[in-house]
């Protein structure tokens, strides 16, 4: 009966999330929890029993660690980690470390990771406490806990350096960079490559070397051959030191990591691990990691919509798409769209144009294969899949159809009909107008419910966001396939009422007029441009200016002063850089100077008179009652630019533009460049508080106007003490009222 009893223990075990099953002398610890084998509490646990029971087992000599499902782990459960950032009950993981130093790395029997496709983070770290490692060609491993705003926490900081040496282990923590197996390999990260299939069997043989003394028993945690001498250390250490301050005051996470590690240098593994965890737990409760963590989360829910992808539809895959203009935007969008093996038919009106725009997507594709992220082999498989095209002749074979010509009414209304004639009934037809209602694109089709909004962002083939917008007659399978297509081409897709500027645009139109009125007020641009710098954006709102072009920002902003008078401020200073031919980057002049190399520099002397101008012009609508404006800190610069636009995004949410506060996070954060460690617009508005919000909002709106306005959602999380992001209360919509 003892057999019987030990077939039924490990038959028992497995069902768990790990399971242990002995192969002749050998133990095997495999991970099962799909879809990446996350290393979530059970799992931990799981794997605490199984290390148990396989040293305590006689017939096991050695024991190797693996995933299912074709792949190791993809590390923490992050699901744990927002659980801590929010403040709620969660166990403290680090006591795992214990696991790892007492039964993986130095328990009686040696270990072995084997390694097929993904070790990520906690993933990589258990098999870094293993005494050896092997893994598939096509394995990748890396440390990427710093994109979220904490550090390696079961011992990463340690045992990493000691294995691939200091600045390669800084270089794949600091940046977040993984490592393809074949460089793990040369790195001594991993002792051998071999392929999936013999991956079990090769493992199981290295870890039978070890047990029998035929091969070293490795443990990572007490190596120092690859640690550099104290000196060299402490200059390398020095220079990561010298970036990490300067992000310190927002992020402190990267300050934390080095801390870690270099305790670990100067006082042992030992001491090192104590910091880690010290480190950790002050990164988890940073607003850094809060936002990080956040809009981790908002951006991969961005797909699910609320009577559209809970009701049983599946999308249809999408095997070609037509692409309307060949400029700028179609030949970014056909692109993105052969990048991911969809195959592309690109219409203009004639060849000249339809030339051009074949180019740029072979010129597209050729600045990827320089950057090394594509071979020029997978470069010209993928142009062979866009065919140029005069005529809708080829449209009958289209799942959906992308109009990307220039902002015209009537040129849309016309080529609407004709895809409509020209395509399948069940094809999907959509703009991916910016500017113009969805709906008069529509005005000449026999089905005008049929059209849908798709509105990628310049670069279309390098921009994640994806904006999907509907009307109150889009059918739910129209909205899922494109939903579908988003996914096939990698995109971040957010779903999106049809108003004036959709969700970004719209969100943001304060957020350029605002600091025009800043301005106007007699603040210096480039203080203000510097201090929305400082704030984490890419760069401050009159440096975007000239980059768009200022031609491009008159006539965005012409379409908000239309919808929306009660809210907008209107300053000469753009149109009248516009009538002097100061258009940015591409005249070579606009708030800023730019040389051969479109690099910008400051021309104070240059704009001096547009701003006279526009300051005077200014002055009686902005005569204010205080006398001049009181001086402007960093702080007071910012709160004056991204109020009203937390104010238009609380709009948003009151009118169910978008189906939650997430998707307008994740929308500015990857249509605008807001700071990802702030977490989104809406996000960065509740760490600020509603209350303070609308207080600042409504003293300005006395003094300059309707554009800080604060609207009655935001009034009402104000009053209430709600949260911004919790949506309005079921009821009358006090909107409309």
């Amino acid at each position: 009966g003892h057999m019987l009893a030990a077939e039924t223990m490990s038959r028992r075990v497995s069902n768990a999330p790990v399971s242990l099953d002995v192969s002749g002398d050998v133990g095997i610890i495999a991970i099962s929890n799909p879809p990446v084998n996350a290393l979530a509490i059970p799992v931990l646990e799981g794997l605490k029993t199984a290390f148990e029971a396989a040293h305590a087992d006689p017939r096991v000599k050695s024991i190797v660690v693996t995933g299912s499902k074709g792949k190791f782990s993809g590390g923490f459960d992050i699901t744990q980690l927002k659980l801590r950032t929010e403040g709620k009950p969660a166990p403290n993981v680090a006591d795992f470390n214990a696991v790892l130093n007492a039964l993986v790395e130095a328990g009686p029997k040696p270990t072995v990771a084997a390694i097929e496709n993904l070790a990520l983070g906690g993933g990589l770290e258990l098999a870094m406490a293993c005494n050896a490692r092997v893994c598939t060609p096509k394995a990748q491993l890396g440390l990427p806990e710093l994109q979220l705003g904490v550090i390696p926490g079961f011992g990463g900081t340690q045992r990493l350096p000691r294995l691939v040496g200091l600045p390669k282990a800084l270089e794949m923590i600091m940046k977040s960079k993984p490592v393809k197996a074949e460089e793990a390999l040369k790195l001594g990260l991993v002792d051998q490559v071999v392929p999936a299939q013999s991956l079990l069997a090769a493992a199981m043989a290295l870890a039978g070397d070890i047990a029998a003394k035929r091969a070293p028993r490795v443990m990572a945690f007490y190596r120092s051959d690859k640690i550099p001498d104290d000196e060299s250390s402490k200059r390398i250490i020095a220079g990561a030191r010298r970036q990490a301050k300067r992000v310190k005051s927002v992020m402190p996470h990267p300050w934390l990591c080095l801390d870690a590690i270099e305790a670990g240098l100067v006082k042992g593994a030992e001491e090192g691990l104590k910091v880690e965890r010290v480190s950790f737990d002050k990164a988890v409760s940073s607003a850094a990691c809060k936002g990080l963590v956040h809009f981790f989360f908002a951006s991969r829910q961005t797909a699910t919509v609320p009577g559209v992808t809970d009701v049983g539809l599946t999308p249809r895959k999408t095997a070609t798409v037509g692409v309307v203009g060949g400029g700028l935007m179609g030949s970014g969008i056909a692109t993105a769209c052969v990048m991911n093996g969809v195959a592309v038919v690109l219409k203009e009106i004639n060849q000249k144009f339809l030339d051009a725009g074949m180019g740029r997507v072979r010129a597209n594709l050729a600045s990827a294969v320089k950057k090394g992220r594509l071979t020029q082999a997978r470069a010209d498989a993928m142009f062979a899949l866009c065919r140029p095209a005069l005529t809708y002749d080829d449209f009958g074979k289209v799942d959906m159809a992308i109009e990307a010509v220039i902002e015209n009414v009537e040129l849309k209304q016309k080529i609407f009909a004709d895809l409509e004639a020209a395509c399948r009934p069940d094809a999907i037809l959509s703009t991916n107008t910016s500017t113009i209602d969805i709906t008069k694109c529509a005005a000449k089709m026999r089905a005008p419910e049929r059209i849908v909004g798709a509105h990628f962002f310049s670069p279309a083939h390098v921009m994640q966001l994806f904006e999907i917008i509907r009307t109150e007659h889009t059918p739910p399978q129209v909205l899922c396939d494109t939903l579908g297509l988003s996914k096939q081409i990698k995109k971040t897709p957010v779903v999106v009422g049809n108003c004036t500027g959709f969700a970004v645009n719209r969100v943001f139109f304060p957020y350029t007029m605002s600091a025009c009125l800043l301005l106007d007020l007699g603040c210096d641009p480039y203080a203000i441009d510097g201090a929305i710098k400082m704030f984490g954006m890419p760069m401050g709102p009159f440096r975007l200016n000239d980059l768009v072009g200022t031609d491009i920002g008159v006539h965005v902003g012409k379409n908000f002063v239309e919808d929306f008078p009660d809210r907008v401020y209107e300053s000469k200073i753009i149109p009248s850089l516009m009538e002097a031919n100061r258009l940015g980057e591409k005249s070579g002049a606009g708030f800023y100077a730019f040389d051969a190399k479109r690099r910008a520099s400051p021309d104070p002397e240059g704009i001096a008179p547009f701003l006279a101008a526009s300051r005077a012009a200014a002055a009686h609508t902005l005569r204010s009652s205080q006398g001049p404006l009181p001086a402007m800190t960093q702080n007071d610069i910012v709160e004056m630019i991204f109020f009203p636009v937390v104010n238009e995004a609380c709009r948003c949410l009151a009118e169910g533009v978008v189906v939650k506060a997430g998707d307008l996070d994740a929308a500015a954060v990857l249509g605008m460049g807001f700071p990802a460690f702030r977490g989104g617009v809406v996000h960065w508005g509740d760490q600020v508080g509603a209350r303070r919000i609308a207080a600042r909002l409504r003293e300005w709106s006395t003094r300059y106007g309707g554009i800080y306005n604060p609207c009655p959602y935001l009034e009402d999380c104000a009053v209430q003490n709600r949260k911004l992001a919790d949506g309005p209360l079921p009821g009358p919509d006090r909107s409309k009222l």
